[in-house]
């Protein structure tokens, strides 16, 4: 026998046998419970997320493709990637896409052991000017609270190009916590039952969130950039502590690291060296500068409680004043100098995505009637017709660090500040205090989370007209729906749509006819 009929033989053998010799090694089912999705989108990269569901104790390698087609008939990029189970088996890559295919519309997947995730479409913003190009934002999904119909909308809504979460996209509480009474009914209890504090608390209450379907159907349909407000962490938070946390629930500072790590596990946000820091600024062209912002966490000191004003059912009113108007931080010294830096000209329109509404929101006289406020207690009744901020938590608390905000956008072509946190819909002007137009605040209502019409029932409509009414700035309010906002914008202009479902009680539902605004480039809206 020659060598080379030797050798052919010798391996044929140990084929024959290697497997009595060797123990066979037994794949773990590995799937991708929770989707896709992509986000963070600049003109040369969009991060791509998913997470593998595997019994495995041992890490993943897993595969990663982006195609011009959907069906990956011309592989643009890919690559491969070590799942790692100390990560919790999340998959995120930071993809660079080809300047040819810049604002294209793109098809992305991930594979592991011969099995393949959904696929998700996405695109990097453009680097020349569209002829418009449409942002829709959104915040508050309580889980527990309803179905997120307003996120099977956006996710249908062809003309959307862009996704923001402006926070509030998890809630902390226990399972018999906030707005959960119709929970077990509509089978949306939230894991685990607690209140979240540990790692493996937020890491569960994340999964429970991105097992739902619709939330799934909009990841994967558009790309989505995204902020934290409080309930990320816990309710009404500041750097250093929290309204609804306790000393018997252990550290605060542990408690936000738990919370920020599951945060950039869970979100399609680019990674960073001091996660903390999430302020950002993405362009199209020259048309939009957009600047997220962090108005909850890095910057914010302690928001004032209003109750700690009250004597024996009075509100001590000079004293209140005088303490708002000592400096206090909101977004910080660090943050605010970013702003001023990063505005410019250039861009036809500066649009700050950040959690709270910053116009001033005054309680309405209306109030005094403990029949209309259903509040028989003191509080509504000593601040209804003052010029007083009744909810501190917002810009309202910080009067002299939004003055400086003002300030430091002036600098821009024109301004839109989105808002989120309220639940409810907002349009109003903004002015400084020298009376200055500074820009349009546009609030969101809930994605889910329950409105002035859960609360006032068949009053909300006089209180709206009562807020409208009672505050100067404020063109139009709506309490009674949840939904979304969308953004078309071009050079001239930017349409405003309110876009309302009819209930969030159940997964049968209609689309209301949406409220709209038309904003002209730089003008106070009339």
């Amino acid at each position: 026998m020659n060598r080379r009929l030797f050798f052919k033989a010798l391996v044929l053998t140990i084929a024959s046998f290697s497997f009595k010799i060797f123990p066979s090694i037994k794949k773990e089912p590995i799937s991708f419970d929770f989707g896709v999705a992509s986000g963070d989108p600049t003109n040369t990269h969009v991060i791509l997320w998913t997470k593998l569901t595997t019994p495995s104790s041992t890490n993943q390698e897993v595969n990663w493709e982006v195609s011009s087609d959907k069906d990956f008939l011309n592989i643009i990029v890919n690559g491969s990637y070590i799942s790692e189970k100390e990560n919790n088996f999340i998959v995120k890559i930071d993809a660079q896409i080809p300047i040819e295919v810049n604002a294209k519309k793109l098809f992305y997947r991930f594979e592991s052991g011969g099995i393949y995730s959904e696929t998700g479409t996405t695109f990097t913003l453009p680097v020349k000017n569209p002829n418009k190009f449409n942002i829709a934002f959104c915040s508050c999904s309580n889980y527990p609270s309803g179905y997120f119909n307003a996120y099977k909308e956006m996710a249908r809504d062809a003309d959307i190009d862009l996704v923001l979460h402006l926070g509030d996209y998890i809630y902390e509480y226990s399972r018999e916590g906030y707005a959960s009474s119709d929970a077990k009914k509509m089978g949306r209890e939230v894991n685990p039952s607690n209140e979240i504090v540990t790692l493996d608390d937020y890491r569960k209450r994340y999964a429970t969130y991105r097992s739902d379907k619709d939330l799934q159907l909009l990841h994967k349909s558009k790309p989505m950039i995204v902020v934290w407000d409080d309930h990320e962490i816990t309710n009404d938070t500041w750097k250093l502590g929290a309204q609804n946390h306790s000393q018997d629930e252990g550290s605060f500072d542990d408690r936000k690291k738990n919370a920020i790590r599951a945060y950039y596990e869970w979100m399609p946000i680019r990674e960073v060296k001091e996660r903390e820091k999430i302020w950002r600024s993405f362009s199209v062209g020259n048309l939009i500068n957009l600047m997220m912002l962090d108005t909850r966490l890095y910057g914010r000191e302690r928001q004032l409680e209003i109750g700690t004003y009250f004597n024996n059912n009075k509100l001590n009113k000079e004293e209140f004043k005088k303490d708002l108007l000592k400096p206090r931080a909101l977004l910080g010294k660090e943050q605010l100098e970013w702003v001023r830096n990063k505005v410019d000209k250039k861009y036809r329109w500066s649009i700050f995505g950040q959690q709270l509404l910053i116009g001033p929101k005054y309680l309405p006289k209306i109030f005094k009637n403990k029949e209309i406020s259903n509040d028989s207690s003191y509080y509504a009744s000593e601040l209804a017709g003052e010029e007083l901020p009744f909810n501190t938590d917002q810009w309202d608390g910080y009067p002299r660090e939004r003055e400086e905000f003002y300030k430091n956008i002036s600098n821009s072509e024109s301004n839109l500040i989105l808002a989120g946190d309220s639940h409810n819909s907002w349009f109003s002007n903004l002015y400084d205090k020298n009376n200055e137009f500074v820009g349009i605040e546009i609030g969101a209502p809930a994605i889910s989370s329950p409105s002035f019409g859960d609360t006032f029932k068949d009053k909300t409509g006089i209180i709206e007209y009562e807020f409208i009414k009672d505050n100067k700035d404020l063109v139009w309010v709506n309490g009674r729906n949840q939904g979304y906002v969308s953004l078309t914008i071009t050079e001239l202009d930017v349409e405003v749509q309110f876009k309302y479902v009819s209930t969030v009680k159940s997964k049968e539902y209609e689309v209301l006819e949406p409220d709209i605004f038309r904003v002209e480039h730089n003008k106070p809206y009339t």
